[in-house]
């Protein structure tokens, strides 16, 4: 493991690849270049609070943990975080410390199950970067409905 995954929270990415390459089929819909990021919250610059205040700060400046799909499979990769105005995901969660523990423990078993249950527990909270038609369109629907995140509601 190198510095960077030691200090960043993420662990290794080959047990994020081989958790990815599990599940592949729960991405196979989504085109090339769907992307979904973590960060984590201590390096966010997202303040507590449920006001708008508190993303005022999110500047970034620390790691992501991003699954892009590169055409033929989803790819775990660590790139910049550049805060919440340019993260360059469509959808991002950002972890609390706890939940990126978590995360980190599951790799080798239900890690979406994880971020599920982390998510309902505010430990993970989950913002949509891009509108409800381009996330439908670049595949997301199976993905968002695996983690208990209603998409395109009952009325289909």
């Amino acid at each position: 493991m190198n510095d960077t995954a030691a200090t960043d929270g993420f662990g290794d990415l080959t047990l994020w690849q081989a958790m990815l390459d599990r599940h592949a089929p729960l991405f196979s819909e989504m085109l090339p270049g769907a992307a979904v990021g973590f960060v984590a919250r201590a390096g966010s610059g997202i303040r507590p609070g449920k006001h708008l205040a508190g993303l005022a700060g999110a500047a970034g400046g620390g790691q992501m943990l991003t699954w892009r799909m590169d055409g033929t499979r989803m790819r775990a990769e660590r790139l910049p975080y550049r805060g919440l105005a340019q993260p360059g995901v469509d959808l991002l969660f950002v972890a609390d410390d706890g939940a990126l523990a978590a995360l980190r423990d599951s790799l080798r078993g239900e890690t979406l199950s994880i971020v599920k249950r982390q998510i309902r527990t505010g430990s993970i909270m989950f913002f949509v970067m891009k509108t409800k038609a381009q996330l439908q369109d670049a595949g997301y629907e199976d993905f968002l409905d695996s983690l208990g995140l209603a998409f395109l509601g009952a009325c289909r």
